[in-house]
C-alpha cells in the first residue's frame, strides 16, 4: 500500500481529519504533526472537506529524525 505524508492546515482540520482516518483508514502520527496516510485516505479527507497539505521533505526528515533519536533532536 502506498502512502503519503501530510500536515493538516488548521487544528480543527487536524482533529476532524485524524478522527475520520482513524475510523476508516490507517494513519500514523509522527512528531511535528506529520501524518502518514494511505493515498486512498486522501479521498476521505477531500470528501469531508478537510484541508491538508503534503508535508515537505524537510518536515518528514525532521519527524523521522526525532523518532529515531529523540535525545539528539532536543539538543539542536
Amino acid at each position: 500500500m502506498q502512502s503519503v505524508f501530510i500536515r493538516f492546515v488548521t487544528e480543527e482540520d487536524r482533529a476532524r481529519g485524524f478522527a475520520t482516518l482513524a475510523k476508516r483508514a490507517r494513519i500514523s502520527s509522527l512528531p511535528g504533526q506529520v501524518y502518514q496516510v494511505p493515498i486512498d485516505g486522501l479521498g476521505l479527507l477531500e470528501s469531508e472537506h478537510i484541508n491538508y497539505r503534503r508535508a515537505t521533505d524537510a518536515e518528514v526528515k525532521a519527524a523521522n529524525d526525532q523518532v529515531r533519536n529523540p535525545a539528539a533532536s532536543v539538543l539542536q
